[in-house]
């Protein structure tokens, strides 16, 4: 069977961008401007850069996002918005089509496609602007990658932002050099305040933990999670706080049950809404977290982070963004990455990508950071620690 290499548009457009419009692109007044991306914690947040740029690059326009209604709330709040449009997540082509004719009556300037999935390809054909662009998910260079082991990304490997940001760039949008944002409520900050303070009283310096992923591969085993945590809460005088959402109930009962009996803890899994753990991570001295979206989530609102990557790299553009207070650990192994989204199970069946870092590395990690976000070492007595 004859070798057939399909070039599609993105590829073409990356080889032969062509003359910049940034000079001689006409600029509405007040143009409209819809970027989308339906899903999930972590690429809807890796967005936030791009809107402040689009924001900056034309002042006085109308920004809205269209984004599955799970993921809202991570945009509540952003300044550089003028309107979320809630999608629901399980939305067919029927709401798609009812969505698209009053997408139709805003005009749009620019539609900017930050998801290059079946449902935006859709929008896009029904929804008219003067400029659409798409971002590139660089589907090729990521296989070769996962699958051939050949490295085509280069030293300078983009991040997902800058993924987002470069088919903006002939149109004069430039990211800053700012990290991701988040802005949770009062209301949300309350609801997580009062679960925590229900534990323990104000004053206390909290160790989030969230040791949960949707993929098994990206996943920490609970003993090294607990006992990274348990060095550094007895080190620093930190009671832990568990987070993830309900589907994380299980990983985080296991870190519970396997944390030295003499540290307090709280296991908030599944008990907050989105926002509220967000609120939850802000009040956090540390997190310990995978490959997730609370990694993000940690960036945008300020928490030193460490994230322990497995089956994923750098090369996928998901390290923390433009971040100081982060720390990812990692093991160096040929085998990686495996995947780039996550595994049920190892496909060579060691798990050596995690099983390999011990706790300490992750504990000396977050004791760095805790020094230098000028947090001291503290003394925990040695008696039983609350459990909540």
């Amino acid at each position: 069977m004859p070798l057939i290499l399909e070039l599609r548009p993105s590829i073409v457009n990356e080889a032969f961008p062509g003359p910049s419009r940034k000079e001689s692109l006409p600029l509405p007044t007040e143009p409209s401007i819809l970027l989308v991306r339906f899903s999930s914690i972590g690429d809807v947040l890796l967005t936030t850069p791009v809107i402040r740029a689009v924001r900056r690059r034309w002042p006085g326009s109308r920004v809205s996002f269209l984004v599955k209604d799970t993921f809202a709330p991570l945009l509540e709040g952003n300044p550089y918005l003028d309107e979320i449009i809630p999608f629901s997540s399980g939305g067919g082509v029927r709401e798609l089509m009812s969505l698209s004719d009053s997408l139709k009556r805003k005009r749009l300037f620019l539609l900017a496609d930050l998801h290059d999935s079946l449902r935006s390809r859709l929008l896009r054909t029904l929804v008219p602007a003067v400029e659409t662009v798409v971002y590139s998910k660089q589907l090729w260079k990521r296989s070769l990658l996962i699958y051939g082991r050949l490295d085509l990304f280069g030293e300078r490997i983009l991040s997902v932002p800058e993924r987002y940001a470069k088919p903006l760039a002939g149109l004069g949008v430039e990211l800053d050099s700012a990290p991701c944002e988040l802005y949770p409520g009062e209301r949300e900050r309350d609801l997580a305040l009062e679960k925590i303070r229900g534990c323990w009283p104000a004053g206390n310096r909290l160790l989030a933990v969230a040791p949960g992923s949707a993929w098994p591969t990206k996943r920490w085993p609970p003993a090294s999670f607990a006992a990274a945590a348990a060095g550094l809460a007895q080190s620093y005088g930190l009671k832990v706080l568990l987070l993830g959402s309900g589907d994380d109930s299980g990983a985080c009962r296991a870190v519970e049950d396997a944390l030295d009996r003499r540290v307090e803890r709280l296991n908030l899994a599944g008990a907050l809404p989105l926002a509220a753990s967000a609120a939850a991570v802000a009040q956090s001295s540390l997190l310990l977290t995978n490959d997730t979206g609370l990694m993000h989530v940690a960036t945008a609102v300020g928490t030193p982070v460490v994230a322990v990557f497995g089956c994923t790299t750098r090369h996928l553009g998901y390290f923390p963004y433009r971040s100081e207070a982060a720390r990812v650990v990692e093991a160096e192994l040929w085998c990686r990455p495996c995947t780039h989204n996550g595994r049920r199970r190892c496909p060579l069946g060691h798990f050596r990508c995690m099983k390999s870092i011990g706790p300490e590395r992750v504990a000396e990690a977050g004791a760095e950071l805790l020094e230098q976000a000028g947090k001291t070492p503290g003394t925990e007595e040695d008696k039983p620690g609350d459990i909540c």
